[in-house]
């Protein structure tokens, strides 16, 4: 009953939340099925243009594919959020536009279905979205896309030259749709099902990596007491016992140690995780998380953001040197000889919004790249965190890198 639950489940799951990196790397794909699906209905438009009566329903066709071209691309561009149902039903929408477009075109003037280009762009379309939208997305889809095309083409009978079955016609002329549309949508379903299944392994080991961590942790707590213990209490103790006696300073002392120890050993073990690493990382790293709302979010939203805060500081750090090497180069060049020049770069921000149930990151640093540059320094950990959060919008203004990441919990 369990694994039927789960597969029901993930008929609704998304390849690209479960593993974003790798569908990331593969994102140029869609680009090259992109350009081959307009090269093949450019081609077939041409070899059939003596069939062809009406030229502004075939020229339409071609625009509808180019728009569905450029939809895809730009819905499934993983810098941007997670593909939403909006971007899949639109491009599905034109991409069935094009296939009627390209019916009318030549509508009556021959007795091959197979003629019509149409339904080949609609499938392909389908199979584009496979590792971004669900199963059921996919199949309902196929689905709709099937019935728009065969009742076209069984309407199209009637004009034909030849009698012909409107059934016949509309099986055929659907059946494009119908395979790919059915392999998109249980690739879909079967890559979620094992994608998930792994996630699942990978959590238990992690429990067990905690537990074990945990135990070395209190370990390395009692060696770093017997540490302090070495270093400040056990020469304390042996001076008290020299003199044979007590004084005020000896017990300013040693509740100084104490306050001292207690601060080692169990301050930053109780500070939330994201104040530890602004701790980490004094000067670079200000954190505003007053109602330390980031200790609620799952393991893969802090892994996810612990990664991208990372690659922030590296790269701020990078500029630092940077404006360090010009700034010493302008003061040779003036004459000035070599001086210690400490150019100052606003550290990274990071601000925890929570309200009610909405929770939101909003990251800003200083970034003197590019839009490409952003998206070829950033774009793998952007993605990630599109997948754990959701929703995210990525600006750079004046200069300013914007990263805000949002999900309601």
């Amino acid at each position: 009953m369990g694994r039927r639950m789960i597969g029901f489940l993930l008929w609704r799951g998304v390849p690209q939340r479960l593993d974003p990196i790798s569908i990331r790397s593969r994102y140029p794909v869609v680009g090259v099925v992109v350009i081959v699906m307009m090269v093949f209905a450019l081609v077939r438009t041409i070899v059939m243009v003596d069939e062809i009566d009406q030229p502004f329903f075939a020229v339409a066709a071609i625009l509808f594919v180019v728009v569905t071209g450029l939809s895809a691309l730009v819905v499934t561009d993983p810098v941007h959020s997670p593909v939403g149902l909006g971007g899949f039903a639109a491009t599905v929408a034109v991409a069935n536009l094009a296939s009627v477009s390209s019916s009318l075109s030549a509508w009556g003037t021959t007795n091959y279905i197979w003629s019509n280009w149409g339904p080949l762009v609609v499938g392909v379309t389908l199979v584009i979205f496979a590792e971004y939208r669900p199963g059921r997305d996919l199949a309902a889809g196929a689905a709709a896309s099937t019935v728009i095309v065969g009742t076209t083409a069984a309407v199209e009978t009637f004009s034909m030259p030849e009698l012909a079955s409107p059934l016949t016609a509309a099986v055929i002329a659907s059946t494009p749709i119908v395979l790919f549309g059915v392999g998109a949508a249980v690739f879909s379903y079967r890559m979620s099902l094992t994608l998930s299944r792994e996630s699942e392994t990978r959590v238990r080991e992690q429990s067990g990596l905690s537990r074990r961590v945990r135990i070395r942790l209190r370990e390395l707590l009692r060696e770093s007491g017997r540490d302090a213990l070495s270093v400040e209490v056990v020469p304390f103790l042996e001076g008290i016992l020299a003199r044979c006696e007590v004084s005020a300073d000896d017990a300013a002392q040693a509740r100084r140690i104490s306050a001292v120890m207690r601060s080692v050993l169990f301050t930053d073990m109780s500070l939330p995780w994201l104040q530890r690493m602004e701790r980490a990382h004094p000067g670079e790293l200000i954190v505003h998380d007053e109602r330390a709302a980031a200790d609620a979010f799952s393991m893969e939203q802090k892994a996810a953001l612990r990664a991208l805060l990372t690659a922030l500081l590296a790269d701020r750090r990078e500029q630092q040197t940077v404006a360090a090497l010009v700034a010493d180069a302008e003061w040779g060049q003036a004459g000035l000889g070599p001086v210690a020049v400490t150019s100052v770069i606003e550290p990274v921000h990071v601000r925890i919004n929570d309200l009610g149930g909405h929770r939101s990151v909003f990251l800003r640093m200083p970034c003197s790249q590019s839009e490409a540059g952003v998206r070829l320094r950033f774009g793998a950990f952007i993605t990630v965190m599109n997948a754990v959060f959701g929703r995210s919008t990525v600006s750079l203004v004046d200069g300013e890198l914007r990263l805000l990441f949002a999900y309601d919990s």
